[in-house]
């Protein structure tokens, strides 16, 4: 850090001679930033535009006492006094009175304005779906190039799916934390919207401030972290006994402390019913079709808390919070990777705590400086229970392994195998701004994990008896400058990442006819870098590309295995693509009518896949091959005053296998399209808004959204014949609600219908989601600034 530092004195002149100083701030409008807006000293020619985020910066004030002029074509002209003592003065947020000259004002939210950096970024702001009995997966799923493939109900496992890249190639982030090291406590599928602020999506191209090897992507869940009392509780009630609660609190003190609070409960039986053919457990061959049969194991809960204490605003610390977050889940086992494995008694549990530290300082050290620390250990301990000599059907009837009494439902051998992860994070950036309309991001994350396993059970050598160890570091540095009146903003970065591994693995020995652990190595050094550019070419039309070289390397079940059926893979190397990006956005307000439009394209190369490959009843990761990938997202909206919203998005993506042989020729599936994969589906929205009873302070809101997805193969669509392929047939799933919110939302009810036609649902194949749903969340919502 200390170098770090120097290093950036000793490159950037930063001291002043001169009585003059600079001055930073934000513009605000009622709690939304106001972009574009012309900001002057008054009496003098000293002048500048707030950006896309509302911030604003002015060179060459002169000390002492003067006024801040904000104007707008939109506002009335504004003044603030300040008074400038020192080289920088850092303005507290300027909230301008909504003067407005039209009758109705569209101010761009947060989430619109991150969309409008030279990224390919997706921006849900999630205000408006807060009262709505939702999950983070949920509304995801409605967003353009974004397709998660579930296996059944709350809590059960998927595949995100993003703009051609799926599973570990995209990254989550809870405000910039990786969600891997939090354990379950914040899996997409479980978490309730209530506390989001908004939601970004980065494609392909990723910066730097976000700390990770990422290959196609990253979904940063950003979370309300403005200083002020609120108190927020919901239920939520829904068909297959599900439960959802939620507490969300902050307070802060008069003295600057601050404390933060949440809890939440999931709970679901998961019993929804399904249509699947018998098997005959001796041939394996479909015997009977029967319709209507209930899930039975598939039980899902899961609890997490989170209890943050510290201090804002202090000369030491803009914040500094210390942590401690608490989580256990418990997920039963139903079926195998499709329905003709039936498991009765299967489950697996976890739980985890995890302290942790937050650290942000403005002007750390010399003005325009910032730095933001994060850190936290982990320890999770998870639980495979697999002790049942039973042989299950989905009517429930069992017969027991007579012959086998010692073998589990799922593995060779009952199990109770228990593994524990230590993981440890440490994530530091320094940002440094200069010269007005120029910044400096350096970021350096690094993470550890160690697995120990055990099993008091085993009739075999105990994965992870001796312990496994992964360790990864990051090294990011961007500079971008912003031009031409902030219209053209320009950012170059770079990127470095290093793994090293240890694992133990079984391995067999022929001349001997035993197994014996051998000791395995991995050590991976590698670069990456990119760019990215945007620009206004009017107001209202904003143009951007992107481009980066980048890796990602392996994960720690990727490498060391379950313990069960999955295998270590100790020679995997990290995946690597080049990502292209270039899109548009357009929008158009004529008086109470806003139109927006937005296209991207995107271009991949990714080389050295990891893919989970079957062998026999076990799997492991291998690297197999490259691949090209196409990518078209269009989206379109309209919106009246802030009564009306309709809302429609369309993504089609080629996937293409481009390997190549040892000899440098084609593969017998070269140009074939992935397999398993969804590569053409969209997105409805409607939302009519409405005052309810005639109340100025109470509404009714209505929405109706769809989905469309259109059928895939199962397996390499060369191969085979066309009336025996296996296909994910084409799906049309529509969800409804209504929601009544009053005193200016303080008490919200809302009633929704998932799957509402009650359509047949497959993410999987063979694999049956659930049918038409219902469900009300009740959520009260107090605060005071």
């Amino acid at each position: 850090m200390r170098l770090l530092l120097i290093f950036l004195l000793f490159i950037i002149p930063v001291v002043s001679f001169s009585q003059k100083g600079n001055i930073t701030g934000t513009i605000i409008d009622n709690g939304i930033p106001v972009p574009f807006t012309t900001i002057y000293v008054e009496g003098t020619k000293i002048s500048t535009q707030t950006d896309s985020l509302g911030r604003f910066h002015l060179n060459n004030v002169p000390y002492g006492k003067n006024n801040l002029v904000v104007s707008s074509p939109e506002y009335k002209k504004q003044s603030f006094p300040f008074e400038l003592k020192s080289s920088t003065l850092e303005l507290p947020e300027i909230r301008v009175k909504g003067n407005y000259l039209d009758e109705v004002v569209f101010v761009k939210t947060k989430a619109e304005l991150v969309k409008e950096q030279p990224f390919a970024v997706e921006s849900i702001d999630m205000k408006p779906l807060q009262s709505r009995n939702l999950n983070v997966n949920q509304v995801l799923n409605q967003t353009t190039g974004v397709r998660i493939r579930e296996t059944g109900g709350l809590g059960s496992d998927f595949v995100f799916s993003l703009s051609g890249f799926t599973g570990n190639q995209v990254r989550f982030f809870v405000d910039g934390l990786p969600t891997e090291v939090l354990g379950s406590a914040y899996s997409i599928n479980s978490v309730p919207v209530n506390n989001v602020e908004r939601i970004e999506v980065y494609k392909g191209v990723v910066p730097v401030h976000l700390g990770s090897d990422v290959l196609g992507g990253a979904v940063n869940i950003v979370t309300n972290t403005a200083a002020k009392n609120f108190l927020d509780v919901s239920y939520g009630y829904g068909s297959f006994n599900t439960h959802q609660m939620s507490v969300v609190g902050r307070y802060a003190f008069k003295n600057g402390m601050l404390l933060n609070a949440s809890a939440f409960y999931n709970y679901s039986d998961n019993n929804f019913k399904i249509d699947t053919y018998l098997y005959d457990k001796q041939t394996g061959k479909k015997d009977e079709y029967t319709t209507s049969v209930e899930r039975f194991n598939d039980a899902f809960k899961s609890a997490t808390g989170n209890v943050e204490i510290g201090v804002v605003n202090k000369r030491f610390a803009d914040r500094l919070m210390i942590g401690l977050i608490g989580s256990a889940q418990y997920k039963e086992i139903q079926n195998g990777a499709n329905m003709t494995e039936v498991f009765g008694q299967a489950f697996t549990k976890n739980q985890g705590f995890i302290p942790t530290l937050k650290y942000e300082k403005n002007h750390f050290f010399i003005d325009n400086l910032s730095l933001r620390v994060s850190a936290l250990y982990s320890n999770i301990q998870s639980v495979n229970v697999d002790t049942s000599s039973r042989e299950y059907d989905w009517t429930g009837a069992y017969t027991s392994k007579f012959t086998y009494q010692n073998s589990g439902e799922i593995s060779w051998y009952k199990t109770l195998f228990t593994f524990t992860d230590q993981n440890t994070l440490a994530l530091a950036t320094l940002n440094y701004k200069f010269g007005g309309n120029q910044q400096l991001t350096l970021n350096n994350t690094f993470s550890r994990m160690e697995r120990v396993g055990s099993d008091p059970i085993a009739v075999a050598p105990i994965a992870f008896d001796d312990p496994n160890i992964l360790m990864k570091n990051f090294v990011g540095l961007s500079y971008q400058i912003k031009l031409l009146d902030n219209r053209l903003t320009a950012n170059a970065f770079g990127k470095f990442f290093s793994l090293n591994s240890l694992l133990y693995k079984e391995v067999y020995i022929e001349e001997t006819d035993e197994n014996v652990i051998r000791k395995a190595i991995n050590s991976q050094r590698l670069p990456g870098y990119g760019a990215a550019v945007s620009y206004f070419v009017f107001n209202n039309l904003q143009v951007k590309t992107s481009y980066e070289n980048t890796y990602r390397l392996p994960e720690g079940y990727e490498l060391f295995g379950n313990g069960l059926l999955l295998q270590p893979s100790p020679d995997l190397v990290a995946e690597k693509s080049q990502n292209i990006n270039a899109g548009f956005l357009f929008g158009k307000r004529v008086k109470n009518h806003v139109f927006n439009f937005e296209y991207n394209y995107l271009y991949r190369l990714p080389t050295n896949l990891i893919r989970n490959v079957a062998i026999g009843v076990l799997s492991q990761y291998q690297n197999l091959g490259n691949g090209k990938i196409h990518c078209f997202e269009g989206a379109a909206s309209y919106k009246y005053k802030k009564s009306l919203s309709v809302e429609v998005n369309a993504t089609y993506q080629s996937i293409r296998n481009t390997s190549l042989k040892a000899n440098g020729q084609p593969d017998e599936l070269y140009g074939d399209r992935l397999p398993n994969m969804p590569y053409l589906f969209g997105n409805a929205s409607v939302t009519y808004n409405t005052k309810a009873f005639g109340k100025h302070n109470a509404y009714f809101g209505i929405n109706w959204n769809m989905t469309v997805i259109e059928q895939f193969f199962l397996k390499w669509e060369s191969q085979g014949s066309a009336d025996s392929k296996f296909i994910i047939p084409r799906q049309f799933v529509n969800n409804a609600s209504v929601t009544y919110t009053s005193h200016n939302g303080r008490y919200n009810v809302s009633l929704s219908a998932m799957n509402l036609l009650d359509a047949m649902c497959y993410d999987n194949f063979r694999v049956q989601k659930p049918g038409r749903s219902f469900n009300i969340k009740l959520r009260y919502y107090l605060t005071k600034s």
